[in-house]
């Protein structure tokens, strides 16, 4: 018998650290839509928020994010970003430290899921 110190609950958001794998001729950007796999969790979901890792690494030409003409980032293949996706239909029980695959037409990457905003109840 496992005994859960936090009860489970569903959640529409969560962050995750992720690399863009390939997908020549697509930008990924704010409000990007792709097919979510975590686990047995296959859903649509959106790119809420996009922000890029820094790394002590020197990247290819090309391969960096780049902002766009509104200021936002724009990932391409080769990218790393801090995500905050968001799931288009229904809540999801997914949890920090599980691995994940997006993908959409020619486009795939992977990440991690880094954290689960909190559930706020509502008063009543």
């Amino acid at each position: 018998m496992v005994v859960a110190k936090v009860e489970p609950s569903a959640t529409r958001e969560f962050d995750a650290e992720i690399c863009v794998l390939k997908g020549e001729g697509t930008t990924i950007r704010r409000s990007y839509q792709a097919y979510v796999h975590i686990l047995n969790v296959r859903q649509s979901a959106f790119a809420k928020h996009i922000e890029m890792i820094k790394t002590g690494t020197v990247v290819p030409v090309g391969k960096e994010g780049k902002r766009d003409e509104e200021g936002c980032v724009v990932l391409r293949p080769g990218a790393r970003a801090k995500v905050r996706f968001e799931f288009a239909k229904r809540p999801e029980y997914v949890r920090p430290g599980m691995r994940m695959l997006f993908r959409d037409g020619r486009v795939r990457g992977v990440g991690i899921i880094t954290g689960v905003p909190e559930v706020q109840t509502a008063a009543s």
